[in-house]
């Protein structure tokens, strides 16, 4: 069995501004750093046997103390990261309808198959995602691996484990700063802790 801890990065600046950033950085925000120290209280007594981050600093702050505090290193995984919004980096949705309206009704026609311009489609990001999470799974038997990463990526990793599709992506609901637990185990998976931030 591989049991694994899903944590969506602290609240940051561009969340709060309701900004894109997939692939771009964006820094902890004040009530962020609370969370991040929430984080750490709720988990610093779960026993974990690896960390995994993407290459976003949101991502590696969030669990820095955590890893210092079990002197467990960091592995950063690129094909962790969230789906690459490209152009529209930076952008709010309401922005994009107003400077892009072909391509926010693209956006809406399309689905998960819209590509972003010079970025990804969801479809993109999941099986990267994917391909990813199995190599994890397959190299971790019968141990707890902490995952911190983003929204879409945590959805991405829930939908492929119990349905292996992308179809169900926008049906779970994953706040900064949340933990969600999941335990596989002979192609089945069991999910025991669901976007939880009580401890928040």
């Amino acid at each position: 069995m591989v049991k694994l801890i899903l944590v969506r990065h602290a609240l940051t600046v561009d969340n709060q501004k309701s900004r894109l950033s997939g692939h771009i950085d964006s820094s902890i925000s004040e009530e962020g750093r609370e969370q991040i120290d929430k984080i750490t209280n709720y988990l610093k007594d779960f026993d974990i046997d690896k960390i995994y981050t993407t290459t976003s600093s949101r991502t590696k702050d969030t669990v820095k103390k955590l890893s210092e505090l079990k002197s467990i290193e960091i592995i950063e995984k690129e094909s962790l990261k969230e789906i690459s919004f490209g152009d529209f980096e930076g952008l709010t949705f309401d922005e994009i309808k107003d400077k892009y309206p072909k391509e926010f009704q693209d956006m809406i026609e399309k689905g998960y198959e819209y590509k972003y311009p010079n970025g990804e489609s969801l479809i993109d990001s999941y099986n990267r995602v994917c391909i990813e999470l199995d190599n994890i799974i397959s190299n971790n038997d019968d141990r707890t691996i902490l995952i911190c990463s983003h929204g879409g990526t945590i959805r991405n990793i829930i939908t492929y484990l119990i349905s292996n599709s992308y179809k169900y992506h926008w049906n779970f609901k994953i706040d900064n700063g949340s933990v969600t637990i999941l335990e596989v185990q002979d192609g089945f998976t069991v999910i025991t802790a669901m976007n939880n931030t009580s401890f928040i």
